[in-house]
């Protein structure tokens, strides 16, 4: 009867929700300043029955800060209207004073825009053979978002070279997640001139592209003196760059439609400057895989984001890569709505969906730390711990798959399908649409293959049987 009980509040509190939304009238400082002020404390709630009380949570509108799976904990942004609302619904809530840490003000060892453009742009300047510094667009106040490439050949797009990527701070507060980023551009820059070999290899055979902040516009705000903004500052209110994505974007209640909301899901789909750089760097760059770095949580992410969706034949590829990033790092792995809740319109979902990518979320630091934990305590020990992630990936960069060059017009209209053979029959695996400079670059599991290729709406131009080994596989079709 309690999950009864539960399952009608939460529908009761979407209907409210989807009033609200409707309410254009309802603005945010009427939500600010009537519905409790700034939200500037996390409380943490004690949960009884996992998924729903975080799927009612969301309904609630609360913002959901970050999730202790082994403690069945999750903490929430509140205020004391916010308070009230939990104690209603018969949440058991900790609020300890002690944690509204923000009155306390922002650990300056962390970094603002002008900070991180200062570093990459040293970075770049100081090693200009393998670094370029790189504005992918603007922020709706004007601010460039700013990417590092690194590479041998740096000033050139290779196609023999396929691309990786690391991105940052989708979300204003979430400020370890650039020194995560900016940790990989150091290492890999340092050790690369001292001659390691792996930073070598990596260097000399990958495009890799580093986005440590992509929320420009929120961090800045955060900087001002609101601690816990999340979104970007557009249209004053803001959107949550990170459900304005376009693919599946507000389709399952993984996002709100409502203007004060955290999780604003902006006005149309692909509407934020911020989605649309990303978006535009990845379609240019057609990386193999990324990380997208956030906080809080402790837990490895993969596709796909609503309530019972996966991804396609690769699956088993894309879960195994997310469980050993997991294990390597001691994080749990699996999707949004299996370890939280249900999201749309993520970057993750879109990359995977729209652009072939192998990409996935990497929630940094556990509740103990929270959003903003002391610099000198916690920020080496987080990159250190999460460093493996990104190298990992890098390895896998030359490890089992195919990897080739189509030497024809018109590339992107080329498809190469590949099926795996197995007791005699085949299951696809992918259709992998060609990349416009002709070369694709397909993560595989070691095992045995039928590779066909072709011209869209043709027939098969070339079919080959491939055994895929522990090594990534050179393949150059016979058209």
């Amino acid at each position: 009867m309690k999950y009864i009980n539960r399952l009608v509040t939460i529908a009761v509190a979407v209907l409210m929700s989807q009033s609200i939304m409707a309410h254009e009238g309802l603005s945010d400082a009427f939500h600010a300043e009537v519905l409790g002020g700034e939200r500037d404390a996390i409380a943490t709630i004690t949960l009884t029955e996992s998924h729903v009380d975080l799927a009612h949570l969301n309904a609630m509108g609360m913002d959901i800060a970050g999730v202790n799976r082994k403690a069945n904990q999750v903490d929430v942004v509140v205020n004391d209207w916010d308070l009230e609302r939990l104690a209603q619904e018969g949440f058991k809530v900790s609020f300890d004073k002690a944690q509204k840490l923000y009155d306390k003000g922002l650990d300056e060892e962390y970094k603002n825009p002008s900070e991180v453009e200062q570093i990459l742009r040293e970075l770049a300047e100081a090693n200009p053979e393998i670094a370029r510094l790189e504005s992918i667009g603007k922020s709706s106040e004007g601010r460039d978002i700013w990417a590092l490439k690194i590479s041998d050949n740096v000033n050139e797009d290779e196609a023999s070279e396929s691309a990786v990527l690391f991105n940052g701070m989708h979300h204003a507060r979430e400020v370890m997640t650039p020194e995560v980023v900016i940790d990989a551009a150091q290492w890999l820059v340092k050790n690369y001139v001292s001659g390691n070999e792996k930073a070598v290899n990596w260097v000399n055979n990958t495009e890799i592209y580093l986005v440590p902040m992509l929320n420009v516009d929120g961090n800045a705000k955060v900087w001002s003196g609101t601690r816990m903004w999340r979104k970007n500052t557009n249209y004053g209110h803001g959107v949550d760059i990170n459900r304005n994505y376009p693919y599946q974007w507000g389709s399952c209640n993984g996002s709100s439609g409502s203007t004060w909301s955290d999780t604003y899901r902006g006005p149309s789909a692909g509407s934020e400057p911020e989605a649309q750089a990303l978006m535009g760097l990845v379609s240019k760059i057609k990386p193999v895989f990324d990380i997208s770095y956030h906080s809080y949580s402790e837990i490895v992410i993969y596709p796909m984001g609503c309530k019972g969706a996966r991804t396609g034949g690769n699956r088993a590829v894309v879960e195994n890569i997310g469980a050993s990033l997991g294990t390597l790092v001691d994080y749990e792995a699996g999707t949004a709505w299996e370890l939280l809740y249900s999201v749309d319109g993520g970057d993750i979902d879109w990359m995977y969906g729209v652009e072939q990518v192998l990409p996935y979320v990497l929630e940094v630091n556990s509740s103990r730390q929270g959003f903003q934990p002391s610099y000198a305590q916690w920020r080496d020990v987080t990159v250190e711990r999460v460093r493996p992630s990104w190298q990992m990936l890098l390895d896998r960069m030359s490890q089992s798959g195919l990897r080739g060059n189509l030497d024809v017009e018109n590339a992107s209209q080329w498809r190469v399908k590949v099926e795996k053979r197995d007791a005699g029959s085949l299951s696809e695996i992918i259709d992998y649409k060609v990349n416009p400079d002709g070369s694709f670059h397909i993560v595989l599991e070691p095992g045995d293959y039928k590779v066909s290729v072709r011209e869209e709406g043709s027939a098969t131009r070339s079919s080959s049987d491939l055994k895929v080994g522990s090594d990534l596989l050179t393949f150059e079709p016979q058209l």
